[in-house]
């Protein structure tokens, strides 16, 4: 196959995706826009391997706005590679701070991402060098069909409509309703700092710069809290000089936030150890987890096992006591716009109407608190009702 070259506003990329995955093309893609250069190897229509000059589209930066890194597990990943010059992806399997299932996953999402932030350009230019490609893969054999990527392409196109009618532009500004949130953002999470952010008085455009995450992934986020009715667009700027009022209860999100930023383990213990005494388990098993991840001992051991034990009756006894039959309450066009991982598409695969929920718990791969976990969280934003048998 010849090497090709051009710009969007003649051939745009969604087109150029399918021509290359249609003809199982072998090579070299770099497209880019101003001083944004992306570099796409294929082979047999594959994406085996995606960089890009973007921090938020580095793996690392995936892996913590996905929870499984920490900011400072990250700058330890970063040490090591300095020293061996190793791909982000084999160190952090080698040092064992990500599984390598888990790293896999990203990747494939990474090389999507990647190629799916360029879809929207309407500048902007493209190159492909036929032939084998000089490939690097991060650690891990992974591989992205090009059709894949172009059918994901055509529904953000549809999703992207839906979005804009109610963020018309990364310019407004919005303002959260913390009593509507689904649960109280998990310490760390992506939630947590972005309620922070927003809080700050930071509007959407700035909130992807510093959380350094892709647009897509940010507005569907917004979009889904929106539906919640947790979220809104504020009208007008915030308040000159600093964040926006805060409304009853949001204080309590940005102490989280605080407490999980720069506070050693010992303290997230001790609150662990104070919202398991006044019965809130939910926080109180987050916090023990945050600080075992942060500082394993048998201390911290101890309490996330107690924790956890705290949390899986109270959730049995909410949940799985009365048999209840969960439904869905979104349409499958709805729930595909939503942010979801793995474990939660599988769970809400398993609700057909019929099957009690202590059934899909049973059948399900998942450890039973995490699925109670998952089946509450769904019951909070109300994707699924339970109806008793």
């Amino acid at each position: 196959m010849r090497g090709l070259s051009g710009d969007f506003s003649t051939m745009p990329l969604k087109d150029l995706v399918a021509y290359l995955g249609n003809r199982r093309a072998t090579g070299v893609l770099r497209v880019g826009r101003g001083e944004v250069r992306k570099l796409i190897q294929l082979r047999r229509g594959q994406i085996v391997s995606a960089s890009s000059n973007q921090p938020r589209e580095h793996i690392g930066q995936f892996l913590v706005n996905q929870g499984h890194l920490s900011m400072e597990q990250l700058a330890q990943a970063h040490a090591t590679q300095r020293e061996t010059r190793f791909l982000m992806g084999k160190i952090l399997v080698m040092i064992g701070l990500v599984p390598e299932q888990t790293v896999r996953d990203t990747l494939r999402l990474k090389f999507s991402e990647t190629l799916l932030d360029a879809f929207p350009w309407e500048a902007g230019t493209f190159s492909f060098d036929a032939g084998e490609p000089p490939v690097e893969i991060d650690g891990v054999d992974v591989r992205v069909e090009l059709a894949d990527v172009y059918l994901e392409g055509e529904f953000r196109e549809a999703a992207w409509e839906a979005i804009r009618a109610v963020f018309p532009s990364g310019r407004v500004y919005l303002e959260v309703d913390v009593q509507r949130l689904p649960e109280s953002p998990r310490p760390g999470s992506l939630d947590t700092r972005m309620v922070s952010l927003i809080d700050q008085g930071m509007n959407i455009d700035e909130l992807a710069e510093a959380l350094r995450i892709s647009d897509f992934p940010l507005y569907q986020r917004l979009y889904s809290l929106h539906r919640m009715e947790a979220l809104k667009v504020r009208e007008g700027a915030p308040p000159e000089g600093g964040a926006a009022p805060s409304k009853e209860g949001e204080a309590q999100v940005v102490d989280a936030s605080i407490l999980s930023a720069d506070s050693p383990a010992s303290e997230l213990l001790q609150a662990a150890r104070s919202f398991l005494e006044e019965g809130n388990f939910r926080d109180g098993e987050a916090l023990a987890r945050r600080a075992h991840e942060m500082a394993p001992s048998s201390e911290t051991e101890e309490m996330l096992r107690s924790a956890e034990a705290a949390l899986l009756g109270a959730l049995r006894r909410e949940l799985l006591e009365k048999p209840g039959v969960p439904s869905l309450k979104v349409s499958p066009a709805e729930l595909k716009m939503m942010q979801l991982g793995a474990p939660m598409r599988y769970l809400l695969s398993r609700i057909d109407g019929k099957r009690d929920l202590g059934a899909i718990i049973h059948m399900s791969p998942l450890q039973e608190l995490e699925a109670l976990k998952y089946f509450r969280d769904f019951l909070d934003s109300g994707l699924v009702a339970l109806t008793p048998r």
